[in-house]
């Protein structure tokens, strides 16, 4: 974490607690949406409603999956290890953490990770 000030890594803190909190949020608005809606009077055809509960626990996963990200990262941050690679230990550049501050790899690594080297 040596390549990253102490305000840098503030402020991707931030960063990072400001889109968890939106996330959390979004995920308990979903939740709260989905226990409230009830049919209102009207024959709905199953498979609308299927495929309308299909997709609000899509978003839900893909938002959750974001946040398991974001505390793993936090998590780095406390232990002192956020910001390098976890692959090969090297340094993560700070573009790449302010795009993207849960990154848990470098280019190199993420690019061989996801099938393209």
């Amino acid at each position: 974490m040596k390549h990253l000030t102490r305000i840098q890594i503030g402020a991707l803190r931030e960063q990072m607690l400001a889109r968890e909190a939106l996330l959390a949020s979004e995920i308990e608005r979903v939740m709260a949406e989905r226990s409230a809606r009830e049919p209102e009077g009207r024959e709905v055809d199953p498979g609308v409603v299927d495929l309308d509960s299909a997709l609000a626990i899509a978003d839900v996963l893909r938002d959750q999956h974001e946040v398991d990200h974001i505390r793993a990262a936090l998590g780095r941050m406390d232990r002192g290890t956020y910001g390098r690679c976890l692959s090969c230990g090297t340094s993560i550049p700070l573009e790449r953490l302010r795009a993207q501050p849960d990154a848990e790899y470098c280019h190199v690594c993420q690019t061989r990770a996801e099938g393209g080297g």
